[in-house]
């Protein structure tokens, strides 16, 4: 039987949790005695798919007596029209699908045969067309950090050695097969009118319309209005794999505090993390998981006094890697990491990521509101979404880190 919460999508039913469970038992599953499903995320944590927690109690054919319960994550296609149109742009579900199924895999066997027992996300329970179900990190301890808090320095340090080993096996397992990411070489912003143009098109607007209102940041809105009339070509731009590029990974994409599961210690520290939401990766310049890692993400503190260290960190982690696997093509210098992260070039390419996130994403990102999360209110026109969308960038954390990224940008010579 099945106990179904209103939002929870009705073909997750008994006959497709018999399918799931099939291949979590090795076809071992003998009767399914009870299994509830609800939604995972709060309204406004994922804009990309539909996610549900299942819990279920079952038996095996080997011991049918012994009721087993197991609680696993259920990653659907969107069902909405709107957001459908968006998946199909950023083909995100076979992005998703193609790390689960295959890289993740052959990633961490790489790792393994160098005595490296880093695993860098959830473990996939089963792959289908329409779902991608994952174990619950929730259940070993794994919790996401506060993202209108931000990450410290030991977070951030811990992130980017795990960022470093994830491109640097990437960057091997291309020069082996580059077949293994062709979901992850088309671009992420399409040439073709999207409902992703009008959300960065809306947030600019909304970006520019704070900085109006705030004494400190009015001096930079002439230089916003001049980027707001072309950041649909600079973020197609971000999106493009050029000769001039220092070195090519495979982005995670969405590098973000609720995309970041932690395990703490006893005392309180961050010993583990693990990336989740692998749906907007891109084969490209590492600059773009920095930048939007970097502007969502650090704390004010950190960016403003350790990345040198953190890129540091990240370099070192990802050359003695490299090194390891014995990586057969010129390995980047620090410079190279540097250069890709503040790329200068016609259009800032990189860095454009990072601004794009610091002005447009981050206020929804930090929302305070969780009752102005809904999507649309970023994507529509209507005398509603727009006052509901002031609202959400009428706030005062994201004001006190914007003062902080538009100087560097400026400082810069981006903005």
């Amino acid at each position: 039987m099945s106990e179904d919460s209103e939002e929870a999508p009705i073909w997750l039913d008994t006959t497709y949790v018999a399918k799931i469970l099939n291949n979590y038992t090795h076809n071992q599953l003998n009767e399914i005695i009870l299994f509830t499903k609800e939604p995972a995320t709060k309204k406004g944590e994922n804009y990309a798919s539909c996610i549900h927690l299942i819990k279920v109690s079952y038996t095996t054919k080997a011991d049918p007596e012994a009721i087993r319960k197991v609680t696993l994550i259920v990653k659907s296609r969107l069902e909405n029209e709107l957001f459908s149109q968006i998946e199909e742009d950023f083909n995100v579900f076979h992005r998703e699908s193609q790390v689960y199924n295959i890289i993740m895999g052959k990633a961490e066997e790489l790792l393994r045969n160098v005595n490296d027992a880093t695993r860098f996300g959830p473990k996939a329970i089963y792959v289908d067309e329409r779902v991608i179900v994952q174990e619950d990190l929730k259940q070993q301890g794994f919790a996401i950090e506060d993202v209108k808090v931000g990450l410290d320095f030991d977070c951030c340090r811990l992130i980017l050695e795990k960022l470093a080993k994830f491109h640097a096996v990437s960057m091997v397992l291309y020069r082996e097969n580059p077949d293994l990411f062709r979901h992850h070489l088309p671009s992420n912003v399409s040439e073709h009118s999207s409902p992703l143009h009008d959300l960065y098109t809306n947030a600019i607007k909304c970006s520019i319309e704070y900085c109006q209102t705030n004494p400190k940041l009015q001096h930079y809105v002439p230089k916003l209005k001049i980027f707001g009339e072309k950041i649909i070509p600079k973020m197609i731009n971000v999106f493009s794999r050029s000769q001039t590029d220092r070195y090519h990974v495979l982005n995670h994409g969405d590098m973000w505090v609720n995309n970041l599961m932690f395990r703490k210690d006893a005392g309180g520290n961050v010993v583990e993390v693990l990336f989740v939401d692998y749906q907007e990766g891109f084969y490209g310049s590492p600059g773009i998981d920095w930048n939007f890692f970097i502007f969502s993400s650090w704390q004010k503190e950190v960016f403003q006094n350790h990345f040198e260290d953190l890129l540091a960190i990240y370099h070192a982690t990802l050359t003695d890697l490299l090194d390891k696997l014995k990586y057969d093509l010129r390995i980047p210098t620090i410079e190279d990491v540097r250069k890709s992260i503040l790329n200068k070039g016609f259009h800032a390419y990189f860095v454009s990521k990072g601004l794009v996130t610091a002005t447009c994403l981050l206020p929804i990102l930090i929302n305070e509101n969780s009752d102005l999360a809904d999507p649309l209110n970023f994507l529509l026109v209507t005398d509603e979404a727009v006052e509901n969308r002031r609202k959400v960038f009428d706030n005062p954390k994201y004001g006190e880190r914007l003062e902080v990224y538009l100087e560097f940008f400026v400082n810069n010579d981006i903005l």
